[in-house]
């Protein structure tokens, strides 16, 4: 039976957080109360169909002159069913309703013989409270609601792509039996033979559509094709294998731009701004998708070594290019999604092989079901990371793109994969070195320009195989004038050549 949209599964017993009450002298005079809400809400929890929904009802009374003379802070917690439809304003109202009548209980029995005993609480305002609701409605639904208001519907076939298996399709449910089975195979349940069949056409599923998305021609793609593609993707890849690499960032990390690219002028840039992650709205406009973004979300792209962004960007003969250097500011782990399981690129790259070598390692403990699943699922997200594009056939980045904003997007739906960034081999480098691809928050919060470089590429050697050394900064792909570099970066951006 279908759970209805939103319905109250368990009211947890109001807990008092704070309670705090000054003697009488500190309430004559004037005074003001003051009642307002802190609301916390969660996204669903797909497995038991149910979400957390939290209210603190917060009284305050401030005097003119002794400041705050009383504060009374309570939450009440609910656990809430859902089908697959966000809450109403009205039904979470009704909850903080409920918790602000627990307060006026508790509130009530405290306050018997004290000055405040004919004092009342005010019972809470749909109407100023509407807005505050909708947000944390909108912050559950967002997910959904962007691949709405995208165009978005799941569609189970695209051209010669393989159908989507019943397995996948939710018919109506909140999950779907592949997102069940893989459950119980990721925390060692029972699982039933009808299901292990299920799941081994499933790990074929992804086989064959690995096969197919290998040849299949972007360039043809229509408009509509574009949205169907998209549809398609996010049905396919409704559930997904999630790793993690604790890494710490010791070297210098390098972004280059072509000055005439972001400035409109082939001189020297002056200010950082241009050398940061690009901002949202001129993505948006040129609508181009990268390796591990969309035209809807921006990254911050760093590289290992010098030769290493030369290859990838190419900048053309007689450009100035800015290139600048980035460090962790402090001493960290950064939480890395690893696209690892390419066997090309562990021949060339030794953490690749690491990489690699550690998945096979966590395949051997697990399930030869899931392993095989897993492997399935890695090998077609390696070669979609590992495959060399085009400039002008930038929608062949469109799944790589719709996936990395998927790992992403698992930041609240899982606390323990909470990525920084998605780490994977330089296809510009034939796989030598690797690429971050970081979100704009960490970058903003946890990375610094440490120094600036310049230069003017005269003469290109792209197609060169770059001189192996420990120094980053080798250029061995290029020939170049005018090299200058600054540490100086004042802290309003400026960049200082001296």
């Amino acid at each position: 039976m279908d759970i209805i949209a939103t319905t109250l599964k368990t009211s947890h017993p109001t807990r008092i957080l704070e309670w705090k009450h000054e003697s009488f002298e500190k309430f004559l005079g004037s005074f003001q109360s003051d009642i307002h809400f802190e609301l916390g809400i969660t996204k669903p929890d797909i497995f038991n169909s149910t979400f957390h929904f939290s209210v603190k009802v917060i009284m305050t009374y401030r005097h003119q002159s002794n400041g705050e003379i009383f504060k009374a802070i309570t939450e009440s917690n609910f656990e809430i069913s859902y089908h697959h439809d966000a809450p109403t304003v009205e039904f979470l109202f009704g909850l903080i309703d409920n918790a602000t009548f627990e307060f006026a209980k508790i509130f009530d029995s405290k306050i018997q013989g004290t000055n405040l005993v004919y004092h009342k609480v005010t019972k809470p305002s749909l109407t100023n409270l509407r807005e505050s609701l909708q947000q944390v409605i909108d912050y559950w639904d967002g997910p959904a609601k962007k691949f709405k208001e995208s165009g978005g519907e799941r569609l189970t076939q695209f051209k010669n792509l393989p159908v989507i298996p019943e397995f996948k399709i939710y018919n109506g449910n909140n999950v779907t039996m592949e997102q069940k089975i893989l459950r119980k195979l990721e925390t060692g349940q029972e699982v039933s033979i009808e299901e292990r069949e299920m799941f081994e056409a499933l790990g074929k599923f992804y086989d064959d559509l690995n096969t197919q998305l290998s040849v299949l021609d972007y360039k043809t793609f229509t408009p509509k094709d574009i949205q169907d593609f998209r549809n398609y993707i996010h049905y396919a890849f409704n559930s997904n294998c999630l790793i993690t690499n604790q890494a710490t960032i010791t070297g210098d990390l390098f972004r280059l731009v072509v000055n005439e690219s972001v400035t409109g002028k082939n001189e020297t840039i002056t200010d950082v701004k241009f050398l940061t992650y690009p901002p949202l709205e001129i993505l948006k406009k040129k609508n181009r998708y990268n390796r591990a973004s969309t035209c809807n979300s921006t990254l911050l792209y760093l590289t290992e070594t010098i030769d290493t962004a030369l290859k990838e960007i190419r900048p053309a003969e007689n450009k100035i290019v800015t290139i600048s250097v980035w460090a962790p500011k402090r001493t960290r782990t950064f939480t890395q999604y690893p696209i690892e399981h390419s066997e090309h690129a562990a021949k060339v790259n030794p953490q690749v092989a690491q990489g690699l070598q550690a998945l096979k390692l966590l395949n051997d403990g697990q399930d030869p079901l899931l392993a095989r699943y897993m492997s399935n699922y890695f090998n077609l997200l390696a070669r979609e990371y590992s495959k060399s594009v085009a400039d002008e056939n930038h929608f062949e980045y469109m799944l790589s793109a719709i996936l990395s904003d998927n790992i992403f997007e698992f930041d609240d739906n899982n606390p323990d994969f909470n990525y920084d960034c998605i780490s994977y081999p330089s296809v510009g480098n034939s796989f030598f070195t690797r690429n971050l691809a970081v979100k704009p928050n960490i970058a903003d919060t946890e990375f610094k320009i440490i120094r600036v470089i310049e230069f003017e590429v005269i003469k290109a050697h792209y197609g060169r195989t770059p001189v192996q050394s420990l120094n980053t900064c080798c250029i061995s792909v290029a020939e170049i004038k005018n090299y200058r570099e600054t540490w100086n970066i004042a802290d309003t951006g400026q960049i200082i050549w001296e």
